[in-house]
């Protein structure tokens, strides 16, 4: 391994740990060995955006894409970082070229509908006259209040879920094993359509904001209830 190579593995090794100012160092001092490196490229514009610094970032993800144009991981970068600009006309584009080049692409399907749907409701607000400014300033609390109102939700829902998993658990254990497996097809069953009631709820939010991405801004704690969700499943298909 060179040393362009090995500085672009510990700028990884960083960004994994979030130390985003070490990790932008590394990718810097890559570049400075190997100018038209695409992996330190974009992600220097990695750091550079998880450091608040979103235009520089893009200036990265430009400078990757003029060497290698059919990075689909840098479109992705990129088109993610217009989005937080709120330049949602040239994300849109951006995720076309990506399904382009990749058709099938999951997350790009995704955000182009999402970047649609946003363009379609601020264009519906300008025609009207609405200050689009002005409306996204008041959303930003609402947004606030719906994310916690989601969280504390999941929060209850993941206590509850896991008692239930614990108390079958502790059934089969102890040779009730009859009826353990009968609670465990319920709350099966239970896990799965709550999952289902989660995404529903939170397209029915969605549609509440003309200029935020609610569905986006909650992918976090939406993370977090997923691995909740196929750990305590694993869990409970584990007993037979």
């Amino acid at each position: 391994m060179d040393n362009a190579e090995k500085l672009i593995q510990n700028g990884l090794d960083a960004l994994s740990k979030n130390k985003n100012n070490k990790a932008l160092e590394l990718f810097s001092q890559a570049l400075k060995l190997d100018p038209k490196n695409t992996i330190a490229w974009n992600n220097k514009g990695v750091a550079l955006r998880k450091l608040g610094k979103t235009e520089e970032a893009i200036n990265c993800y430009n400078k990757a894409l003029s060497i290698s144009p059919d990075s689909s991981q840098t479109l992705v970068n990129k088109a993610r970082a217009l989005k937080i600009l709120k330049k949602f006309d040239l994300a849109l584009f951006t995720y076309e070229d990506i399904l382009e080049l990749d058709p099938e692409h999951q997350e790009a399907l995704e955000e182009r509908e999402r970047v649609r749907n946003l363009l379609a409701r601020r264009a519906k607000m300008s025609s009207k006259g609405e200050d689009i400014t002005q409306i996204e300033n008041k959303e930003k609390e609402l947004l606030e209040e719906r994310k916690k109102d989601l969280v504390d939700f999941l929060e209850e829902s993941q206590i509850s879920i896991g008692d239930s998993v614990q108390r079958i658990e502790e059934m089969f254990t102890h040779g009730i094993q009859e009826e353990a497996l009968d609670q465990r097809e319920k709350i099966t069953r239970a896990i799965v359509s709550f999952n289902k009631q989660i995404t529903d709820r939170i397209k029915a939010v969605t549609e509440e904001f003309s200029t935020l991405d609610f569905e986006k801004e909650c992918q976090e704690s939406l993370a977090i209830w997923h691995s909740f969700k196929d750990k305590k499943l694993e869990e409970l298909q584990k007993m037979s």
